[in-house]
């Protein structure tokens, strides 16, 4: 989820204590603003919203001021690229300076907390860009690291957190999560283990994995509910930190990912204990909507591919994807005023955990079009039966090869609704088949999207008038 080097979530990795703490010390998470627990699942939650806050320069002490309206519109779930001090220079942000400080730009530690604080009372959780594999080269860890290193220091914390060697031929440390490489320190007079450029930290490492756990401990204690990280991959070395710690932490689920995966590796991401992974794979120009509606994919293609999130949620975890990004490098819709909410309508609608990539685009599209948007977020959030959590069944559509249908019902039986969407740029009647379901005959079902009854159901075949792009949820009644 980074624009790698051109846009969206990105890596970095920092931590940055004082010189000479002791091995048990570590700078603890402010009790200035009290936290309190979040109070909803993330599979009964949909509605994304990713913030980059330091490249942007966005204040967390508005975004707690927009809540209200936030959660109004629908969103569900805040995403940061990130929480701690990088350089808004390197990778967007994310490349940390001080894995213990919020970046000035953004605020205060108070001002996090609040925040998070906040988001918890409506409702709502928090989430992470985060890096653990490197920090900056001048991070005071590190070149407090180097000078302790020169001064003949081979045992204290921030020492012990690097990789060193005296000889540039020597094998490097494994796994290595991107390029890595022995990098000459001068002011230590050796050399270190190097990842992205960077100051690596060496998951197989005790003195690294130590600081991993801290600033990371550092961040679950201001109450933050999950983690992208960064190139990262299944790993044992990576298992301590990116799983065990975080679902150890507290009782709350914990949105764990990594930033790049892929949907044919489910049951592996399932066993090493990610709680999501992408419904397709990392790209921002494509998800599971957009290859059908750029004509790349059929709608049997389709069906496969949100088969996807139901396998996920047999597992008990999620899958997840954002709207196309609108930067210059990906194709634009052709009509998207109607396509990008019928985007939401189909990826929200079948249980994958969706929103938008990046904030200030969000945030310039059309007014109309930001607001049919949205509604189909409230709508997911006001209905059992659209939660990640309920389960989905296809149902046939007729002849039209644009034309495809779903049903959805409650992981607890309370409600079931019908989704019918005409995936082309002309108006089409869809003959939804309801033979081999439970939906009833005989009722008015009625449209949860408009608010309003729809189209009577007579039979076990059911015909929907749809305009260009259009779609309908409809809750129904079952026997």
């Amino acid at each position: 989820m980074r624009r790698a080097f051109a846009l969206l979530l990105v890596l970095a990795l920092g931590c940055v204590p004082s010189a000479g703490l002791d091995d048990d010390e570590r700078p603890a998470a402010s009790s200035n603003t009290e936290v309190p627990p979040p109070t909803a699942s993330f599979r009964d939650l949909n509605g994304v919203l990713w913030f980059y806050n330091t490249a942007d320069g966005i204040r967390f002490e508005d975004i707690t001021a927009d809540l209200d309206d936030l959660h109004a519109r629908g969103i569900r779930i805040l995403g940061f690229y990130a929480p701690y001090d990088g350089d808004p220079e390197k990778w967007l942000g994310c490349d940390p300076l001080d894995f213990y400080r919020a970046p000035p730009q953004s605020g205060t530690e108070d001002d996090w907390r609040a925040l998070v604080g906040a988001a918890h009372e409506r409702g709502m959780r928090v989430v992470a860009y985060f890096v653990n594999i490197y920090v900056d080269r001048a991070s005071e860890l590190f070149v407090s690291a180097e000078r302790q290193f020169a001064a003949g220091d081979r045992t204290s914390r921030e020492v012990d957190a690097f990789t060193w060697t005296d000889d540039p031929a020597a094998p490097l440390p494994e796994p290595a999560a991107g390029p890595s490489a022995w990098q000459r320190s001068d002011v230590a007079g050796a050399w270190y283990w190097s990842l992205w450029g960077e100051a690596g930290l060496d998951h197989t490492r005790a003195g690294a994995l130590d600081e991993i756990e801290r600033f990371e401990r550092f961040w679950l204690d201001t109450g933050l509910d999950g983690f992208m990280f960064d190139a990262a991959f299944v790993d044992p070395a990576f298992r301590r930190a990116m799983v065990e710690l975080p679902t150890t932490h507290s009782a709350s689920d914990k949105w764990l990912t990594f930033e790049s995966t892929e949907a044919e590796h489910a049951d592996a991401y399932d066993a090493f204990g990610l709680t999501s992974w992408f419904n397709l794979y990392d790209e921002d120009c494509e998800n599971d909507y957009a290859l059908v509606a750029f004509g790349d994919w059929t709608i049997g293609d389709l069906e496969q591919g949100l088969a996807h999130a139901d396998h996920a949620r047999q597992l008990g975890k999620l899958t997840h994807a954002w709207s196309i990004w609108q930067d210059g490098e990906c194709p634009e819709y052709p009509d998207e005023e109607r396509m990008r909410v019928q985007e939401a309508a189909l990826l929200a609608g079948a249980g994958i955990t969706y929103g938008a990539p990046h904030s200030e685009q969000y945030q310039a599209w059309a007014p109309t079009l930001r607001a049919d948007w949205e509604q189909v977020l409230i709508t997911v959030a006001a209905n059992p039966a659209l939660f990640p959590s309920a389960s989905r069944a296809r149902v046939p559509a007729g002849s039209d090869p644009q034309s495809y249908a779903m049903l959805r019902t409650a992981s607890d039986g309370s409600q079931t609704a019908l989704l019918v969407y005409n995936l082309q740029d002309v108006a089409a009647q869809l003959d939804v088949d309801l033979t081999a379901t439970d939906v009833l005959a005989q009722q008015q079902p009625l449209d949860l999207y408009a608010g309003a009854a729809s189209a009577a159901i007579l039979d076990a075949h059911y015909l929907v008038e749809l305009p260009p792009w259009g779609f309908q949820l409809l809750e129904v009644a079952t026997e």
